[in-house]
This record gives structure tokens, sequence and C-alpha cells, in this order.
């Protein structure tokens, strides 16, 4: 009797389990950002950086920005760090995106604008 009983809860339990997976599923979302053809990619070399915050305020300054796709930091920080910007060159250029680099205030000093944009790849 109690196996019995055992065997049915495991059952359910287990039953139950299974239709919470499915039911949480990731289903893709029709609105993320389709490839757009228009969309270039670059490698730039940033100086003047020398905390963490510095790449998130950099990071956030130049995504915010019409055009940007992304803006994300390649390889380790240091004083020279790389991030890879995908923007769609119809709404935005190299040198607008190199004059918010620059422009972006220091995490440390606000008043600051220390970043210089080194290389492009």
């Amino acid at each position: 009797m109690k196996s019995k009983y055992f065997s049915v809860m495991a059952l359910l339990f287990a039953m139950s389990f299974t239709i919470a997976q499915v039911s949480c599923a990731q289903t893709p979302n029709p609105q993320s950002k389709a490839s757009n053809p228009n969309d270039t990619t670059v490698t730039v070399k940033v100086s003047g950086i020398t905390c963490s915050g510095d790449l998130k305020m950099i990071a956030d300054n130049v995504e915010k920005m019409n055009g940007v796709s992304s803006c994300k930091q390649v390889g380790k920080m240091s004083t020279s760090t790389s991030f890879e910007v995908k923007f769609d060159g119809t709404k935005i250029s190299y040198s607008e995106l190199v004059k918010a680099i620059e422009g972006t205030a220091s995490c440390d000093h606000p008043d600051q604008r220390p970043y210089k944009v080194k290389a492009k790849n």
C-alpha cells in the first residue's frame, strides 16, 4: 500500500515538474533586433580608463546614441581598453562615435573628459 502511494506521488511530481518546464520554455521575441544590412562593427581602443566604472559609463553613453546597437568591452580592463561597437552607418558616423566616447565624463571626476580613442580596427 505504501509503495503504491509512493509510486503515485512520484509520478504526479514528475508530471507536474515536466509540465512546469514546458510552460516556462522561452519563446522567440518577435520584436528582437533583426540584422540590419547597414550595420557596421568596429573595434576602438580607448585610453584614459582608470576603473570598471569608466567602462560602464563609456558603453552606456555610446549605446544610447541613435543608430548604435551595442558597445561591448573586448578583453580585460586596462588603461587602454578595446570596445566593439555595432552601429548603423546610415544613422551615425564613426567620427560621431569617437566624439561620444571622448565626450564621456570620468566616473571619478565628472567634470573631466579623460578618454581618447587610439585606434580603429
